[in-house]
């Protein structure tokens, strides 16, 4: 397991923005009145030619020209009616620009195109130029607030298929060099992945390409790319992981270094300690399979002695068949009553996280009982939780296990001085 400690956001105290001309037509289209001595030809501009159109762009014509004294006629379709508009252009050098006056012309401009009319010239491309000044800019403090894209409860189960998303108007505000961040608790067993993605193109913010979390606490993970924030506000997220629990999704504004310390997550490690080894055949009482189930109670009963809340319990398996199934139960309250516990497999093992302190009282007095299909049993393993001086933050651990291999090739258990056989009996 790869622990991944909070990403801090990585920018510069001076950006620097750079401008950006994207050249949006290039041909040779011929332009002229309708008279008798000009056969009339004017172009209108193809279908989503100015996607992203915004106020202050300027829009660079090259034309050549024809005549002597030609015409230039820049016109747009403006208003509800669609009113054929001329436009304020200049002309030097060969290039006709217009600067977009309005957002609500970038609007029209963009879902109605432009007409070239007029009389004696050729255009030959078209160039939008975003007019970001080159020079080196300090990013200003802004009255900006974290903002909560989502809050509330979404397991993420052992198989990786659930999640959520943020939809594209909830993420306007993200700006270069903000920070998505996630709060995880409840990892299953100390493990957890999570993924956040843009959705189109699909790409992962770094850092959070199904990286795994030992942790619960809260994770932040720069946008540094100005693509990347395009497509997230353009296609949203969807966040995505396993074995852990997402309570919420927060936008970071920037901050310069120094203003808002980085948070550290939980610092949660385990140790763990094999409280039993063994091969025992799992399998449910049926005429096919004779019915096999293992009782920590009949083996032993202080196997689990000092389990606490948060603990986590491995149960480790070999010689699984297709469709083998995991079920681990114990005998809950005064009566002892049968109660199944929710586990996730995890390949070569499953495993369950002590929810409460009553689950883990119980469990320690009247043990688990292992049940299923098609699997062996091979050994139990207690994962106690470690503070972050790495001294153990409950009492109780189960004794380290050491094995003896005897000369007629017994294998004995070794714990608290007691040496017990692989059926968990204590041996004299």
């Amino acid at each position: 397991m790869k622990k991944i400690f909070t990403f801090a956001c990585a920018v510069l105290a001076a950006l620097t923005v750079s401008a950006k001309q994207t050249t949006v037509w290039t041909g040779d289209e011929p332009i002229s009145w309708n008279t008798d001595v000009y056969a009339g030809t004017q172009f209108e501009t193809p279908a989503g030619t100015f996607i992203g159109l915004q106020k202050d762009y300027t829009i660079k014509v090259t034309v050549v020209a024809k005549i002597d004294e030609p015409q230039y006629v820049l016109t747009y379709k403006a208003g509800d009616g669609w009113d054929w508009t001329d436009l304020e252009t200049s002309v030097a050098e060969g290039i006709m620009s217009y600067t977009v006056a309005s957002e609500q012309i970038a609007t029209e401009i963009t879902e109605r195109g432009l007409i070239f009319r007029g009389q004696g010239y050729n255009i030959t491309a078209i160039v939008v130029d975003d007019n970001q000044s080159d020079e080196p800019v300090t990013p200003q403090p802004q009255d900006r607030v974290v903002e909560t894209l989502w809050e509330g409860t979404q397991v993420l189960g052992a198989e990786g298929n659930d999640g959520f998303g943020i939809d594209a108007a909830k993420l306007q505000n993200l700006a270069l060099n903000d920070s998505i961040a996630i709060t995880i608790a409840d990892l299953t067993d100390s493990y957890c992945q999570i993924n956040i993605a843009a959705n189109d193109p699909w790409t992962s913010i770094p850092g959070t390409n199904w990286e795994s979390l030992t942790a619960a606490g809260t994770y932040r993970y720069a946008v540094t790319d100005a693509d990347l924030v395009a497509n997230i506000k353009t296609s949203g997220l969807t966040i995505q992981g396993k074995l852990c629990t997402v309570t919420k999704l927060q936008l970071l504004p920037y901050q310069e270094p120094g203003d808002d310390p980085e948070p550290q997550p939980e610092t949660k490690e385990y140790v763990d300690s094999a409280v039993w080894t063994g091969n025992v055949a799992i399998s449910w009482n049926t005429e096919e399979y004779p019915g096999e189930q293992f009782d920590t109670y009949n083996v032993q009963q202080d196997m689990l002695a000092g389990l606490a809340k948060d603990d986590s319990i491995k149960i480790y398996y070999t010689d699984a068949i297709e469709g083998a199934q995991f079920a681990l139960t114990y005998k809950a309250g005064d009566e002892w009553s049968w109660t199944d516990l929710a586990v996730t497999n995890h390949t070569s093992f499953f495993a369950y996280k002590v929810a409460t302190d009553e689950i883990a009282q119980d469990i320690a007095d009247h043990g688990l009982v292992i049940r299923g299909q098609g699997y062996h049993l091979t050994s139990i393993v207690i994962g106690k939780p470690k503070s972050a001086t790495g001294i153990d933050s409950v009492t109780g651990n189960p004794s380290p296990v050491t094995h003896k291999v005897l000369r007629n090739g017994q294998v004995l258990i070794i714990r608290d001085s007691k040496a017990y056989n692989m059926l968990g009996q204590l041996v004299d």
